[in-house]
């Protein structure tokens, strides 16, 4: 007879739209040298799920009229993610004023866990844990968001759901008894 393991799992990370904007924001009102490259990372992970492996890896052609390519992702699969215009926009201008290097972020993952360590105590992929519960709270497909986080399997994609869960019992509450 096959056993089944009933220890829970640890679910990942996650924070609050509200909890990530604080971090971005303190990105936005950074006047140092690097304040604005720094925003524009953070919002990119908040708003994408993209690993910080994508971010160091973004290039110019990559970023189309209404989305992201991301070429070679983890598993060396290649995927789509929809972007909003003034992201784009923010890409593209930054990426213009880069003197015509092809790459958007020449940086290392470490720089970019840097980055974030700097606004916050978060670690870059709990932007992208928060990026999945936000959108499924938002009513977003998990099918959709496994396609978006480029999960193989919808699985990997399943555990969000089980953190939704944590806010049972806010929902809870909205039931009219």
């Amino acid at each position: 007879m096959k056993q089944f393991d009933n220890t829970p799992k640890e679910l990942p990370k996650y924070c609050s739209k509200e909890e990530i904007e604080v971090v971005i924001d303190k990105a936005n009102h950074d006047t140092g040298k690097h304040g604005r490259r720094n925003h524009l990372i953070l919002t990119v992970l908040w708003q994408t799920g993209m690993r910080a492996e994508e971010i160091t890896n973004l290039r110019k052609k990559d970023i189309q009229t209404d989305t992201i390519i991301i070429r070679g992702g983890k598993g060396g699969k290649d995927r789509v993610i929809p972007i909003k215009n003034d992201l784009r926009t923010s890409l593209l201008l930054y990426g213009e004023q880069r003197n015509g290097d092809e790459q958007i972020f020449p940086l290392s993952t470490r720089q970019i866990r840097n980055i974030v360590y700097h606004y916050s105590e978060l670690h870059p992929h709990t932007f992208r844990h928060s990026f999945a519960v936000h959108c499924l709270k938002s009513g977003m497909n998990i099918r959709t968001l496994q396609k978006i986080l480029g999960h193989s399997g919808l699985n990997t994609t399943q555990v969000y759901l089980d953190l939704s869960g944590v806010d049972i019992n806010d929902e809870y509450k909205k039931v009219n008894w």
